[in-house]
């Protein structure tokens, strides 16, 4: 038992967010494939040539978000396995990128008829990859705060 009373497991409290968070985003990857390869493709048979056009603009942006997700996390997983340092961590490929592609600009998607499937998915992208993103930054702050 530790001091508070509580069972002690062994793993520190960042360990286990990262692993929820990486487990979120995992899940989530898995479920705009499975969207996306199934349902959406039917769904977007239906859909009017402009809306078809912002189908597959948001798809691309829902893909790049969780790519850009998972290879922080994985940067991230790396770091605290010690196979990179602190330092090679700070090399820009280990950040979040793309805002421009991975943000929607102000009223994207609200005048077009989108799937409600690819609207969740969308709005759980955006909601994890913000996350992400505050993260990020914090960890750059520090970085810089530490090393100035």
């Amino acid at each position: 038992m530790g001091t508070d009373g509580q069972e002690n497991t062994g793993t520190p409290p960042a360990t286990i967010f990262f692993s929820r968070t990486y487990d979120e985003a995992l899940a989530l990857v898995h479920e705009a494939r499975s969207y996306l390869a199934g349902p959406g493709q039917e769904k977007v048979k239906d859909l009017s040539t402009g809306s078809s056009f912002e189908y597959a603009t948001q798809s691309l942006r829902l893909t790049t978000r969780l790519t850009e997700t998972m290879s922080w996390l994985m940067f991230q997983r790396a770091l605290q396995a010690g196979e990179i340092t602190a330092e090679e961590a700070q090399a820009e490929d280990c950040h979040i990128q793309y805002f421009d592609v991975c943000l929607p600009d102000e009223g994207d998607a609200a005048a077009v008829d989108l799937p409600e499937g690819l609207i969740s998915l969308l709005e759980r992208s955006e909601s994890l990859y913000r996350r992400i993103a505050r993260l990020d930054q914090r960890g750059i702050d520090a970085w810089q705060k530490y090393h100035s």
